[in-house]
């Protein structure tokens, strides 16, 4: 059987079978947050710092890992933008969100080796705040056991007789408001999913999950 062939079959399959997922989490609110919330108006979404650790039988080099991990990373926030813009434009929250491209552009600018990643993690949640002239940020770190990637990918991966187990997933994100880089907010979870799992479900899971507790919703 072909590739496309396999592609065309597993397009079949993803239909048919949405990711199972479970996860469990924590959250944190501050008990100031209202004050906050009041005098915040734009709020900007970072890279989130994602790690991978692909399973001993994927022959990968580090290289390979690391670009995962860059594309996954700005996958992710892509995606998360995305979800908050569209309850944005519903009117759900009380605040508006930074277009990515111009955060990712202002923090390009400002870093040196031109990589944001390595920039934020120089710079206090304040700093970070006064370069983009935005009230607070919302930011975080993902551990991925696998990378998450796309259909013909994962199509790829069979064809390719690797067997598929579930991923497990742990996300930690946060919001830091930019007068001190206070900690205002903070979601903790890690979930379990099937292995064509995306980082756009992943997103909509945790903007579901979060959905009673995010803290600027009106």
């Amino acid at each position: 059987m072909s590739y496309f062939a396999i592609q065309k079959c597993f397009r079949a399959v993803f239909v048919l079978f949405l990711p199972l997922l479970a996860s469990c989490a924590t959250v944190y609110t501050a008990p100031d947050f209202s004050h906050h919330q009041a005098r915040h108006k734009t709020v900007a979404i970072l890279p989130f710092d994602v790690s991978i650790n692909p399973e001993r039988r994927w022959s990968v080099s580090q290289q390979q890992i690391d670009q995962m991990a860059s594309e996954q990373a700005e996958s992710f926030q892509r995606a998360l933008y995305t979800q908050y813009l569209q309850g944005q434009q519903r009117g759900r929250f009380t605040v508006e969100f930074q277009d990515i491209s111009e955060t990712n552009t202002l923090l390009t600018r400002k870093a040196v080796s031109g990589n944001a990643l390595t920039l934020l993690s120089s710079m206090t949640k304040s700093e970070i705040c006064d370069a983009l002239k935005v009230d607070a940020v919302i930011s975080g770190e993902m551990v991925l056991t696998k990378p998450m990637g796309t259909l013909e990918s994962i199509a790829f991966l069979h064809f390719l007789k690797i067997p598929g187990s579930t991923n497990e997933v742990h996300v930690n994100t946060s919001i830091h408001e930019g007068d001190q880089g206070k900690l205002i907010w903070n979601y903790d979870f890690v979930t379990q999913g099937s292995h064509w799992a995306s980082v756009e479900s992943l997103a909509k899971r945790l903007i579901r999950d979060t959905a009673r507790n995010f803290p600027y919703r009106k």
